[in-house]
């Protein structure tokens, strides 16, 4: 694990994160073997990166931009001092003289020209933004990188909403599924749900009594509560008894079959066949086309 971490913090120093050890096996490959994913996906972030460095990458800006990371406060608290007018500028010749005497390990003039003569506007030089080192070191090597990033409240650049991204709000077509029944009970979508009274002490799953007459447990068990259960559940576990009875399809007496009630709309505008259709049921659709 320690040759995991040394590696992760030698790529960021800029160093080769793909150097392999006697087995031939790189730092991603020792973390993954390990189970570590997370040293696993910094290490692959390393190789990733690593190579993309040749711009705006010299030894001694890195170094630079250390010092003023450890040092910000005091060396904008030393440049606010000669900011006279507290612009947030110095001129150029002293802006670099405050410079070399809070910082001694400065290049020559040459390069350090070059550094600043990016942030020159206006014969002066905006010292925070000299500071943060936007323009002349890496992006691989700023802190700002590995900051947790805020989105923008406002969604799009200087405030304005990114287009191809507004959702339009569409509204459901949906109806009220219908007065209450003329006994208080609710709307005609929800059908009576069917229980089988069964004497579970004399029949089961292995013992099923031979004949419907033989299996007399109505006569002397108490009958389940009624209760009325929307057809869409009834659907939904293939209840064939309660769409039978309230559909009122009758197998042996088709010509007798009612066809007023197959024909209930939900509120989304959608009849039993419609929802038997879209569930892929074959058997419940054979059985409402049949009921009418």
């Amino acid at each position: 694990m320690l040759v995991i971490i040394d590696t992760v913090y030698r790529s960021v120093s800029g160093c080769n994160p793909k150097q392999r050890n006697r087995d031939g096996s790189t730092a991603r490959n020792l973390a993954r073997g390990c189970g570590h994913s997370d040293a696993a996906r910094e290490a692959r972030r390393a190789e990733r990166s690593f190579g993309k460095s040749d711009k705006n990458f010299e030894p001694w800006t890195v170094r630079m931009y250390d010092f003023f990371c450890v040092y910000y406060d005091q060396l904008v608290d030393a440049f606010r001092r000669l900011d006279v007018d507290q612009s947030g500028t110095l001129l150029r010749e002293n802006f670099i003289e405050a410079l070399r005497s809070l910082y001694t390990k400065l290049p020559d003039n040459a390069d350090l020209s070059r550094a600043v003569l990016i942030h020159f506007r206006d014969r002066a030089v905006d010292y925070r933004e000299f500071l943060s080192g936007c323009k002349f070191v890496n992006k691989l090597y700023l802190m700002a990188a590995y900051e947790s990033k805020t989105k923008k409240k406002d969604g799009g650049k200087g405030g304005r909403p990114q287009r191809g991204k507004t959702k339009v709000v569409m509204p459901i077509c949906v109806q009220d599924e219908g007065p209450r029944l003329a006994d208080g009970g609710p709307p005609t979508v929800y059908i009576k749900k069917e229980v089988h009274v069964t004497d579970l002490a004399r029949f089961s799953r292995d013992s099923q009594p031979r004949h419907s007459i033989e299996d007399d447990s109505a006569w002397y068990m108490k009958a389940p509560e009624r209760s009325r259960v929307h057809f869409r559940n009834r659907l939904r576990v293939r209840d064939v008894n309660s769409l039978r009875a309230a559909f009122r399809i009758d197998p042996e007496q088709p010509s007798q079959s009612p066809t007023n009630r197959a024909d209930l709309v939900d509120r989304f505008y959608e009849t039993p066949l419609m929802v038997a259709c879209s569930r892929g049921d074959l058997a419940l659709v054979k059985l409402l086309v049949y009921g009418g």
